[in-house]
């Protein structure tokens, strides 16, 4: 890749950054497609963020992505946001339209298109989402703007910190009145949970329980998995964790999260270019990356 005077550049914004796997992804991608982009990980503590935004203005960037820890405090310093991220009040991508900063997010896509891709729907399951922080949320907000699960259940040790998130988005959505309606989450302890695991269908582990370097580490026991469960972690680093194993070896379908990372990813690209990049590219570059050196599995 060639950098000159008139390359744009496309941020990701986060700390930490260093590990990555979105340069990796995104430089080759727009080499192939001839495009005069470079993506750069910037590392942007917290108390600079509003710098970073006016950086990104005054040098003309094209974007950029957000990560941990500024995905829900970008968005004051946007000109504009859209719907989806608005109603989630999350940001992961950024557009930069001649100075007008315009925010969205498309975690919601990756999260669904991953399990699409595997010839799997939410429609009319039951879900437990194992935790209740950034991620879970998220999730959650996607299952239930653009599918139609039957059940969601937040399963985590504060199960406080659950219920609060439930109330927020039956809230946000209108969700639970009636007939017809979608039913508004409900929030368990771990210690719940295995009167419930029968009752579930999808299970969805939203944590950092299992990545590296803790991959011994699982946020459910073997004996928690019930047959006919798919089993979705969204970790990918490793790209097939404790969870998945104790899964694949009760005989249960799986989805890994390397397949999130990629999609939202692709979703990214194409706000700033226009162009829907291959699949095969990505998973490739994010393969190739993983086996150099573990990415950081919260640095999307």
């Amino acid at each position: 890749m060639e950098i000159l005077g008139t390359t744009r550049l496309i941020a990701l914004l986060g700390d930490p950054v260093a590990h990555s796997l979105s340069p990796a992804m995104h430089n080759p991608a727009f080499e192939h497609y001839g495009l005069d982009f470079a993506y750069v990980p910037l590392r942007v503590p917290a108390e600079n963020l509003k710098i970073a935004l006016d950086a990104i203005r005054i040098f003309n960037f094209r974007g950029a992505n957000v990560t941990l820890p500024h995905k829900q405090a970008v968005i004051p310093h946007l000109d504009d946001v859209t719907e989806i991220s608005r109603v989630i009040g999350a940001v992961n991508t950024i557009l930069n339209e001649g100075g007008r900063l315009v925010g969205t997010t498309t975690d919601p896509e990756g999260f669904l298109e991953c399990f699409r891709e595997k010839g799997h729907s939410f429609i009319g399951q039951s879900v437990a989402i194992i935790g209740n922080g950034g991620s879970a949320r998220t999730i959650a907000y996607a299952l239930l703007m653009q599918d139609r699960p039957s059940r969601v259940i937040l399963v985590g040790r504060d199960v406080e910190k659950s219920k609060r998130l439930a109330a927020e988005i039956a809230e946000r959505l209108d969700l639970g009145g009636g007939s017809g309606a979608l039913p508004a989450p409900e929030a368990v302890t771990f210690a719940q949970y295995p009167g419930i695991r029968k009752e579930i269908q999808v299970v969805v582990n939203t944590t950092p329980v299992g990545m590296h370097p803790n991959i011994d580490a699982s946020p459910l026991n073997a004996t928690d998995l019930e047959p006919g469960q798919i089993v979705y972690d969204i970790v990918y680093a490793p790209e097939r964790t404790r969870l998945i194993k104790d899964a694949e070896s009760r005989g249960l379908l799986t989805v890994g999260g390397l397949g999130m990372l990629v999609h939202q990813g692709r979703s990214s690209f194409e706000f700033w270019t226009g162009i829907k990049p291959d699949a095969g590219m990505f998973y490739e570059s994010a393969r190739e990356k993983l086996a150099r050196g573990i990415g950081e599995p919260r640095a999307r």
